[in-house]
Formats: C-alpha cells, sequence, structure tokens
C-alpha cells in the first residue's frame, strides 16, 4: 500500500473506532446524509414487493469497509444450491468498467471490467451474476430470463429502488459499530436503528452461536500451475519457510490472524481495499512463499511468480441461519436437483 493511502486509512479507522475528536468535528456533515437516508426508506417499496416466484435475498452490511459479506453470499449460495434452488446474483461491480448496462459476468471478463467480487462470486458458485449500478436492473434481467427461484445481492442493503424479501446484514464482532455515528464522522450507512428492520444479522468471529461465523483455510492452489494442494500438507512445508501473506481485502487484519492461528509464522502486507498486486510489488518481497487470498487472485490471473499461493477460505455459517432462511423461504420454490 503506497505511505499516503496507508495513513489515510489509518486516519480514518482512528476517526471511526477510536476516541476521536476529529469525529466530533465532523458531525454536522452527517445532517445531509441522515436527510438523504431518510428521504431513500421513503421511497423504498415494501418486504415481499419482489416479482413471483423469485426471492430475493440482500446481504448487506451496516458499516463501510469490507466485513466478510462476500463469503457470506458464497456460503449461502452454495447451500441454496444444495436445497435444489436455482440461485443467481446481482452486484454492483465495484470497481469494474463495465459501463451502465447491466452485464451478465462471463469466463472470458476480467475483474478490470466486471469488479472483483461478481467475478470471484461466478467462478465460486457457477451461477449467473449480473453487475449493474442500478441493481434493480440486473434484477430485471434475471427474472425475464426465468431461470432463478433465488437472487442474492452482493451488498445493496441500502441500495432501496431494489426490492428484497429477505436482509441479511453482516458485521465486524470486534469493531461493532464504531463509534456508532453515521459517515463522515462514523463507519455508519445507516443509523444503528436500521438493525431492527433486518431479518438476521451475522457477526464474524462472534461468541454468539446464533449470530457468529468464522472462516477457515480449506486448502491452497498454486497460481502459476492451478495445481491443488490440501491445507495440512501446505501447513507442514510450511512451518520451516519464510512466508508472507498479502492481500488487497477491506479488513486484512483477519486474513493474517487465521494464517497465524493455523501455526504459521507470517509476515504482513496490507494492500488498499480492492487493490490489485503487480509482479513489481512481489519482485521487491525476498520471502519464499506468497500467500493471498481467491480475491486477489481474480485481479491476477496471469501472474506466473512460483512463490504465489492461494488460499481457499469456507465460511462455517451459524446452523440458526440455515434454520432461519428455511423459514423464510417459501417451500413452493424448491424445484427437483
Amino acid at each position: 500500500m503506497s505511505t499516503a493511502r496507508g495513513a489515510l486509512e489509518r486516519l480514518v479507522n482512528h476517526i471511526w473506532y477510536g476516541n476521536s475528536l476529529l469525529s466530533w468535528c465532523l458531525i454536522p456533515l452527517t445532517w445531509p446524509v441522515r436527510w438523504a437516508i431518510h428521504r431513500r426508506r421513503q421511497q423504498a417499496s415494501p418486504k415481499g414487493s419482489t416479482p413471483e416466484g423469485v426471492t430475493v435475498i440482500v446481504v448487506g452490511g451496516l458499516t463501510a469497509g469490507g466485513t466478510g459479506k462476500t463469503p457470506v453470499l458464497i456460503g449461502v449460495g452454495k447451500w441454496l444450491a444444495e436445497q435444489g434452488y436455482r440461485v443467481g446474483v446481482v452486484s454492483r461491480g465495484y470497481g469494474g468498467a463495465h459501463g451502465p448496462e447491466p452485464h451478465s459476468v462471463m469466463e472470458v471478463d476480467t475483474a478490470a471490467v466486471v469488479g472483483d467480487e461478481p467475478l470471484l462470486i461466478q467462478q465460486a458458485l457457477g451461477v449467473q451474476v449480473v453487475v449493474c449500478a442500478d441493481r434493480k436492473r440486473a434484477l430485471d434481467v434475471l427474472v425475464d430470463q426465468g431461470a432463478v427461484d433465488v437472487v442474492l445481492s452482493d451488498d445493496g442493503l441500502q441500495h432501496y429502488p431494489m426490492p428484497r424479501d429477505i436482509e441479511l446484514l453482516v458485521l465486524d464482532a470486534e469493531r461493532g459499530l464504531g463509534n456508532g455515528r453515521l459517515l463522515p464522522a462514523g463507519p455508519l450507512r445507516e443509523p444503528a436503528s436500521r438493525l431492527a428492520d433486518v431479518d438476521v444479522v451475522l457477526e464474524r468471529n462472534s461468541s454468539d452461536p446464533d449470530r457468529g461465523f468464522s472462516f477457515q483455510p480449506s486448502g491452497v492452489q498454486h497460481l502459476a500451475s492451478g495445481r491443488l494442494v490440501t491445507w495440512s500438507e501446505c501447513v507442514a512445508e510450511w512451518r520451516n519457510q519464510s512466508i508472507i501473506a498479502v492481500t488487497g481485502l477491506g479488513q486484512p487484519t483477519q486474513f493474517f490472524e487465521m494464517l497465524r492461528g493455523q501455526g504459521l509464522a507470517i509476515e504482513a502486507e496490507s494492500l488498499g481495499d480492492h487493490e490489485a498486486m503487480t509482479q513489481a510489488h512481489l519482485d521487491q518481497l525476498g520471502e519464499q512463499v506468497v500467500l493471498i487470498t481467491a480475491k486477489d487472485a481474480v485481479k491476477w490471473p496471469e501472474c506466473k511468480d512460483p512463490r504465489v499461493w492461494v488460499v481457499a477460505i469456507e465460511v462455517a455459517l451459524p446452523s440458526s441461519l440455515l434454520t432461519r432462511l428455511t423459514a423464510l423461504l417459501p417451500p413452493e420454490r424448491f424445484v427437483e436437483a
């Protein structure tokens, strides 16, 4: 990460999650944000006003920055497919240059075109993913094609033009709601009272068995060759090697702590959120092993550096979530697997 960008992110975290006087100075700027939120919510369609035959589940956040929404969406999508549902996904396509029209993610697309998260979701689930800044238009594309029973929205909790049936909100248990203030004085996209309106709340690394979820490594892939290796084999081999973990996740500490919790002695380096690694960056690293996430890998498919390994991460969802979704999803929408 550049020095300037790193300093800016540290300042923002101090304002939002620390006891900073700067937050108080920014409170007047939250007033127009609060007004805009109130106006959007007044124009929102009531829950359940989705097209007939389709259930829309929003996997969103109340705070700015990474909380694990995309891995949760992938985990929910896999579970839905196992139950026999036909799943589709809509996403804003942040960071992509796909233009204003809805675009269905294809195998030939790159993260530069459709965004890293939509490409990662399409590869992980193998379902149709439509990106558009207007998620309602993306939803219409999926509905018009008539091949889905459940549509998952990657983020979009505050995108009120898009109708929805179920709202699943993802938080980070350690950071919580920060100082509890709206942007830019705090991390909140909406007032904390919004928590009472959602159907399900999940907290990353929470001790609450009904809310908590966590990440676990399930294996690794050698990026240059595509070779897959079990996690236990790699841990045994890497214990005596110099390792660095590099990632452009919104909250990279989660990735680093997970690896250390597996017994690896790693150096850690954070890129900016959604920032792509380059070969020039790798050339500055002297470690024997470089570990990245799948979200980093989709932005750099041409990497041939033999040191780079992609850590496959699985999300362990609480059983209470699946029970709740089973109750909320209309059973008549099940199809034969």
